[in-house]
């Protein structure tokens, strides 16, 4: 598979794993509503969807956890020489731990740089 098809494999699937995973991240431990602070359970688990768009946009994550899947697709698409199917779930799972390393860090933030 050609690295530029990797790439946008990692990067559509780890725009589109920003949802599950933030929506995971608050049914199961925390992640940051935005205008209420962090929360868990089912219904940050549901506010969690609309406040990805909302953090996406306010810290830029549509441009950064989509760069970083592709960045990772194409190189392990470049170096590899697994077969394309192969390759597809691999660049797939890539956009996906982007997401979550992402989703993490945005619920550990407050630990970073203070509470906000």
């Amino acid at each position: 598979m050609q690295a530029k098809k990797g790439a946008k494999i990692g990067a559509i699937s780890a725009l589109i794993s920003q949802f599950p995973v933030a929506f995971l991240l608050a049914l199961i431990w925390r992640f940051p509503i935005p205008f209420s602070g962090y929360e868990s359970g089912v219904l940050a688990a549901i506010r969690s969807l609309p406040g990805v768009i909302f953090l996406d946009i306010l810290f830029g994550g549509f441009v950064v956890v989509p760069g970083l899947g592709a960045a990772l697709a194409a190189l392990i698409c470049r170096f590899s020489k697994k077969k394309e199917t192969e390759l597809k779930r691999i660049c797939i799972g890539l956009g996906f731990f982007t997401a979550l390393i992402a989703g993490i860090f945005m619920a550990v933030l407050d630990k970073i740089i203070g509470p906000w």
